[in-house]
């Protein structure tokens, strides 16, 4: 598994990584916003009850807590700063929440992390200034522990927001650690008219790891965009944004596929055909790098041959 960075629009609550973090304040009370949904979410009396227990978390620190009714298995606690003017030493406490955060994930065996954007919400933080000490944050504590992945996903709920992070990413020059998301390509949702097949394929950890990295053109020739959420992969035709394809991962390797049955959209002769070209598709986006030049080399050929015009 190697480490990435993901921006999902999507409730902190709904997320099924390891653990998940609140914006927490010292006193670690339930408040609003995040902290107010995740004590909610998780059972306000337990949680509340873990909290008292633990009692205080200094600005900058971190604690955590089990998950309870969550997903996620635990809840760590980040206190980030009250924003002044940026000079009290706001951004060096940004970053030592995120990191102590990361610290308890790893500690705790935690392969993957939720995150909201800390102290943006009425802490003031300034959004693109959280963002960049955010992603700066999470870049450090990747490089300086290379021998413990972690999958980060923020979670936001704002597509102002979801901009602005994706904005910091490519600034930080993390891009390299970046996972591609909905929103970044035009895209169509699935149709009405569908159909479904079990997938039987097993994926190595560096093959899960290049799906959920997924793809984002470089041009409209370059044939597919792919994204990861949770369990599910979404395959989208790049010039038209048509989603063919959605894949549910299932831990017992039988995979359920929808395919797009639209033949408006999408033309295939049928499930088997559509399982073999699937594979196919597969067999390309978990190489490492992915050769996308390579793909639509193999598809035109293919195509040809199905045409019949593919033997000269």
């Amino acid at each position: 598994m190697k480490s990435m960075i993901e921006i999902r629009k999507t409730s902190i609550v709904d997320l099924d990584t390891d653990a998940v973090v609140n914006a927490a304040n010292e006193a670690l009370a339930a408040g609003g916003g995040v902290c107010g949904a995740i004590f909610r979410a998780a059972g306000y009396q337990k949680m509340r009850a873990a909290c008292d227990a633990i009692g205080h978390c200094d600005t900058g620190g971190a604690v955590i807590t089990p998950g309870f009714d969550l997903k996620a298995r635990y809840v760590i606690h980040a206190v980030g700063p009250i924003w002044i003017d940026g000079n009290h030493g706001e951004p060096e406490k940004l970053k030592s929440a995120y990191k102590n955060a990361l610290d308890l994930a790893r500690i705790n065996r935690c392969g993957s992390i939720g995150f909201p954007l800390i102290s943006s919400g009425i802490y003031g933080y300034p959004v693109n200034k959280a963002w960049a000490d955010a992603v700066a944050a999470c870049a450090e504590y990747i490089a300086e522990h290379r021998e413990a992945a972690v999958h980060i996903v923020f979670a936001v709920l704002d597509d102002h927001v979801l901009k602005a992070g994706k904005e910091a990413v490519r600034r930080a020059g993390a891009g390299a650690l970046a996972a591609a998301g909905r929103g970044d390509w035009k895209t169509k949702p699935m149709p009405g008219k569908t159909e479904y097949f079990v997938l039987a394929r097993s994926f190595s950890d560096d093959e899960m790891d290049a799906l959920r990295r997924g793809h984002i053109p470089e041009d409209m020739g370059d044939k597919w965009f792919w994204y990861m959420e949770g369990s599910v992969l979404w395959a989208h035709r790049s010039w038209t944004g048509y989603c063919v394809y959605r894949i549910d991962f299932r831990k017992d390797q039988r995979h359920i596929v929808t395919v797009n049955r639209d033949p408006e959209q999408y033309e295939s002769a049928g499930i088997e055909e559509d399982r073999m070209t699937l594979n196919k598709l597969l067999d390309r986006w978990t190489e490492t790098p992915y050769d996308s030049y390579g793909e639509w080399m193999s598809e035109t050929y293919d195509a040809l041959k199905k045409a019949g015009k593919g033997n000269g």
